[in-house]
Order: structure tokens, then C-alpha cells, then sequence
């Protein structure tokens, strides 16, 4: 597991309908996580300029570029190299794309790390059966989707804080980023996310980054709500 600071480990996710509400969230925010994600939302409504302008608003906050590429090789070789000109240091491509289509990816992606997605938080074990019936259990799917992303060349995946302590085993040089995590205070109306776990648990699994929304966007001072997290990881 990468030697992080609390406040480096933690992403938060700018999704949000536009750039006005993105860019009132990244200045609050500002100073308080390490990074920004931009994901489908943001970067369709406002376009690829959105990098550029978190970059000059908040030079020193990295940017985790998650749109989940998944297409035919040659066309995800090219979107990635299109990202790349974006310069963000972190990239997603789904992992059941395949072994060439995420190679495609790490190919072109420059200095950019590719993650590889390998299966949604929101999927509850009862959608194993429309999604791949073979793999009961979501761990079992989770590591050969990981084994085929590490082959490819990826540097690191996306996977549930369920899944980390098996992965943080097989994959010790690979770096883990864990979305739906829910602090023990946080209260998270309409909650889509299934496989969870807390922040706390997710670092003591072996995660290096993590992905924290609606707890510090649903706060009533985001900021405070972000410091929080960050003193909770220092203990």
C-alpha cells in the first residue's frame, strides 16, 4: 500500500449537471482533498475544458478522469490518447472491455495511470446471474477481471471495499481506488451504492485512494465534512 497522506488519499467526485455547481464545490473544496474526479456528468456538460479549468483553480489538486471507456480497441486507443492531451493523472477503462481494448488504453494514455473498472459498486450479487452467472460470488469475477487489467499493463483498479483485502494479496503492486464508501456518521439519502464499506476499513484493506461523494456534498460544510474524513484516516 502506497505511504499517502490522509488529505492525498481522498477523491471527490464533481458530479454535478454543470460547471457552475462543479466549480462552487472544487473552491469550497480546495485545499481539503487531494482530488478532484471528473466523471460522464461533468465532462458531458461542460465539456473537456473542465480540466483546464479546475487545473487553474486548484493547480495543486490532481484530477482522476473517469469515463469508463469501453469500446473496440482502436477506438479506445484513441480516446485515451485524446485524454491524455487533457493531462489528468488518473484514467478509467471498464475491464470487461477485454485484454487488447484496456492494452489500447495504457498504450496511448501517456503519463496517465490506467485504472481499470472492474465491477460497479451499485451491483448487488443478486445481478451476478444477468452479468456473468459462472461467478457466484463477486470477489471471483472482481480477481479475473484484475488479472486480465494487470496483464494488460494497467496500474491500478477500481473495485469495492469488499473485494480490497483479496486484491491488496494478488495485486500488491497495483494501486486500488474504492468508490462507495460511506463514513459511520454519514447519512446518504437514496443511497444506490450496495457493496460499501468505511473509509477506515477500506485503508486497513489496503486502499490508496478513495472515492468519498455524497458524505462531504451532502454535508452542510462540505469542507468540515472532507477535514473530518481526513483526521479519521490520521488516527
Amino acid at each position: 500500500m502506497t505511504s499517502l497522506r490522509p488529505l492525498d488519499r481522498l477523491i471527490f467526485p464533481l458530479d454535478l449537471p454543470d460547471w457552475t455547481a462543479a466549480e462552487k464545490m472544487a473552491r469550497a473544496l480546495n485545499g481539503h482533498v487531494g482530488w478532484f474526479k471528473v466523471g460522464l456528468e461533468l465532462f458531458i456538460a461542460a465539456g473537456p475544458s473542465v480540466l483546464a479549468r479546475l487545473r487553474d483553480l486548484a493547480p495543486e489538486t490532481k484530477i482522476f478522469l473517469d469515463l469508463k471507456l469501453h469500446d473496440i480497441p482502436a477506438t479506445v486507443g484513441l480516446a485515451a490518447a485524446a485524454a491524455a492531451k487533457l493531462g489528468p493523472e488518473m484514467l478509467t477503462v471498464h475491464a470487461q472491455g477485454g485484454l487488447a481494448m484496456m492494452k489500447a488504453a495504457v498504450d496511448r494514455a501517456g503519463p496517465a495511470t490506467v485504472l481499470a473498472v472492474t465491477v460497479l459498486t451499485s451491483l448487488e450479487p443478486d445481478s451476478w446471474e444477468e452479468l456473468a452467472p459462472e461467478f457466484r460470488a463477486p470477489a471471483a469475477l472482481v480477481r479475473l477481471l484484475a488479472g486480465r487489467a494487470q496483464a494488460a499493463g494497467c496500474g491500478g483498479l477500481v473495485a469495492s471495499g469488499q473485494e480490497l483485502s483479496a486484491l491488496r494479496t494478488a495485486f500488491p503492486g497495483m494501486k486500488l481506488v474504492v468508490p462507495g464508501l460511506r463514513p459511520a456518521w454519514a447519512k446518504v439519502a437514496g443511497d444506490d451504492q450496495k457493496r460499501t464499506a468505511t473509509p477506515r476499513e477500506a485503508v486497513r484493506d489496503g486502499a490508496d485512494f478513495l472515492v468519498i461523494g455524497r458524505p462531504i456534498r451532502d454535508a452542510p460544510d462540505p469542507a468540515e465534512a472532507a477535514d473530518r474524513l481526513a483526521a479519521e484516516l490520521a488516527d
